[in-house]
């Protein structure tokens, strides 16, 4: 089977879900494609796997845009502090 809780991960919100470590949720994603891949679920069990995998992508993805947007203001605050090279002569 998995070693995911899937009566805990159904038990959160998402956003309690995007405030997980994003190598938390990838692992967790991992865990449920092997299942899902193995076939060793029922199909009940299947649906409840997939429906945990979508909402793991979306907090997922949605960490990596923070992420993104932050290193984006990290290099524009750079660029800003940088003072300018003098125009070569």
């Amino acid at each position: 089977m998995t070693d995911i809780d899937l009566d805990a991960l159904e038990a959160l919100d998402d956003a309690a879900l995007a405030q997980r470590p994003f190598d938390e949720l990838v692992a967790q994603l991992q865990s449920i494609v092997r299942a899902l891949e193995a076939g060793s679920v029922g199909l009940e069990q299947s649906i409840r796997l997939y429906q945990a995998g979508l909402r793991l992508h979306a907090a997922s993805e949605g960490r990596l845009r923070e992420a993104e947007l932050r290193i984006s203001e990290l290099g524009r605050r750079a660029g800003a502090e940088t003072p300018a090279a003098p125009e070569p002569e």
